[in-house]
């Protein structure tokens, strides 16, 4: 007998799905899960299932038994299928679009339960499709910049959608966008990370702050510092990871690994010793003013340094309390409304466009 039925979903039909390849997966934050290609008689898409086996025979973190790690996982994938299903239905067109989910039981395996969400098939990962040049062609350049400031504004949309209904994503990387119409329509996805205190949705209690990518963390949760709200502190780590976002899309740098670096020391080993956030705040602000400037210069257009990197200056500033809207501090929640950075988004993206048009002409 064959012991989890989860990993052995190829050929089969499940809820109505008939299931193709198993998918490779480098979402360092989705190790639970495992991917399969399905079909049905109208599209593609794929499944997401809860790998059991992992749950079972995993490396434990040293925070949970083996038990509570199974119940823990549990808990987080039937909370993205509910939060999926929410999303559906209510004008979010720029988050990944949930279709079916349910739990099922195969037999002639020793576990036999099937966890699985169907949502719509992308063409790949923003990372797949991003591309960088040598800057010896300015055209070719500015053109690349048009087409990534229209994805971040669609990624943007998404995430104010998700915030429009109270629910921060808390893991926004590369490998949350997802690329749909070949390339012209961004999409966010991998909610499994996702914080909200709905009355009827409710997140999972987790042990701590953050547990996304620490690659695109905002410094503070390195050191399991949080806001007086929990939302609004999980709305400002959206924020940064927006900002953090923009300077992968235009620079493939990363924003957390340029501020660690000019710190006298990591933000891992500060954390590490136990440091207090505010303690090491003046030297992690330094780091950060010194690795915006870097940043600018990976802009090709000259009057759009400023504003882009004014942009990443607000949505990333290492004081959680300043993220958002000049004057409006004093209402943290107020800047979880993307709407401005959207607005800016919009602005630069057709000032660009005009640039490029007459750079060709």
């Amino acid at each position: 007998m064959k012991i989890f039925a989860c990993k052995d979903l190829t050929g089969k039909t499940i809820g109505g799905w008939k299931v193709g390849n198993l998918m490779a997966s480098s979402d360092k934050t989705a190790k639970y899960a495992l991917f399969y290609e399905v079909r049905n008689d109208s599209e593609s898409a794929i499944m997401k299932v809860l790998n059991y086996d992992m749950c079972h025979n995993g490396l434990l973190d040293g925070t949970h038994d083996r038990a509570s790690l199974i119940a823990r996982e549990a808990s987080a994938f039937h909370f993205e299928s509910s939060l999926a299903k929410e999303c559906t239905g209510n004008h979010m067109g720029n988050v990944i679009r949930y279709i079916d989910s349910a739990d099922v039981e195969l037999p002639d395996y020793y576990i036999k339960t099937v966890s699985y969400i169907v949502y719509e098939m992308s063409e790949g990962k923003i990372g797949d499709f991003l591309t960088f040049s040598s800057k010896t062609d300015f055209v070719v350049d500015l053109g690349m910049l048009v087409e990534k400031l229209k994805s971040l504004h669609q990624v943007t949309k998404g995430v104010r959608q998700l915030h429009s209904k109270f629910i921060a994503h808390h893991n926004i990387t590369p490998q949350s966008v997802e690329v749909f119409d070949a390339n012209s329509l961004s999409k966010v996805g991998g909610l499994q990370k996702s914080r909200t205190h709905q009355e009827l949705l409710h997140s999972p209690v987790s042990s701590r702050l953050f547990d996304g990518d620490y690659t695109f963390a905002p410094p503070e949760a390195f050191f399991n510092y949080k806001m007086l709200e929990d939302m609004s502190t999980y709305y400002q780590i959206d924020n940064y990871m927006l900002g953090n976002l923009i300077v992968y899309y235009l620079s493939m740098m990363n924003l957390t690994t340029l501020i660690s670096n000019k710190c006298p020391y990591s933000l891992c080993y500060w954390a590490s010793k136990g440091a207090d956030y505010n303690d090491v705040l003046p030297a992690i602000m330094a780091a950060f003013n010194q690795s915006i400037e870097e940043i600018k210069s990976s802009i090709c257009v000259e009057e759009l340094r400023e504003p882009i990197a004014q942009i990443i200056e607000g949505l990333c500033h290492p004081v959680p309390e300043r993220r958002g809207y000049p004057g409006r501090f004093n209402k943290p929640l107020a800047n979880a409304d993307l709407q401005r950075v959207l607005s800016k988004l919009d602005v630069l993206y057709n000032k660009a466009q005009l640039i490029l048009y007459a750079r060709k002409k």
